[in-house]
C-alpha cells in the first residue's frame, strides 16, 4: 500500500502539483535524518543533509525509474550524499585531527531494577549510535526500516555476503552491550 501511495504523489508532483511532495517529504523525514545522523554524526550537519537529501530528489524525480521502491531511492541519495560531506568535511579537517585530544570513553553505570520502555529504547539507541557507523546505518535499516539485503545492497553498494556478515558483527555488540535487558 505504502509504494502505492508513494507512486501517486510522485505522480501528482511530475504533473506539476508540488505541494504533493511534502507527503513523501513527511513520510520519510525521520529516516533519511537518521542515516543522516548516524553517517555524519553531527544533529546540524544531518538536518541539512536530511534538508539537501529531500531537494536533490525533488530535482531528480523525473529520473527515478521505479526499479526499486522510492524510499530505496531516496535513501541510497542520502547515503552518497552523505559519504560525500564527510570526505569533503575530512578533507578539510584533516590537520586538526592530531590537534584534538582522544576522549576515553564513559563507563556506564546501570542501577539494578526495571527499566522503563523509554529508557529501554533509550539504552538501544545508545547502543546503536555507539555502533561503527556503517554497521549502525545497516542495523537502522534493516530492523527499524524493514530494508530486505537486496534493499540495502542498492542503497549503500555493499554486497549481500558484506552485509549479512555486518549486521551479524553488529548483533553480537549490541547482544553483549544490552545483555543487561535480556536478564531483566
Amino acid at each position: 500500500m505504502k509504494a502505492l501511495q508513494d507512486e501517486y504523489y510522485i505522480g501528482c508532483v511530475l504533473n506539476g502539483e508540488v505541494s504533493a511532495y511534502r507527503f513523501l517529504v513527511e513520510r520519510y523525514q525521520k529516516m533519511v535524518y537518521s542515516i543522516a545522523l548516524k553517517i555524519l554524526g553531527n544533529a546540524r550537519d544531518a538536518e541539512d543533509a536530511a534538508q539537501d537529501s529531500f531537494i536533490k530528489a525533488y530535482e531528480h524525480l523525473h529520473t527515478f525509474g521505479e526499479k526499486s521502491k522510492f524510499s530505496t531511492w531516496l535513501y541510497s541519495l542520502t547515503y552518497r550524499l552523505c559519504l560525500n560531506r564527510l570526505k569533503e568535511t575530512k578533507r578539510e579537517l584533516t590537520f586538526l585531527a592530531d590537534a584534538l585530544p582522544e576522549q576515553e570513553p564513559e563507563d556506564v553505570v546501570l542501577l539494578p531494577g526495571r527499566f522503563t520502555e523509554k529508557e529501554r529504547e533509550r539504552m538501544i539507541k545508545e547502543a546503536i549510535d555507539a555502533l561503527p557507523q556503517q554497521e549502525g546505518l545497516l542495523v537502522l535499516l534493516y530492523y527499524y526500516e524493514e530494508k530486505s539485503v537486496r534493499e540495502i545492497e542498492q542503497i549503500t553498494g555493499l554486497g549481500a555476503s558484506n552485509i549479512k556478515i555486518k549486521l551479524f558483527r553488529a548483533r553480537k555488540v549490541l547482544e553483549s552491550k544490552l545483555s543487561y535487558l535480556l536478564e531483566e
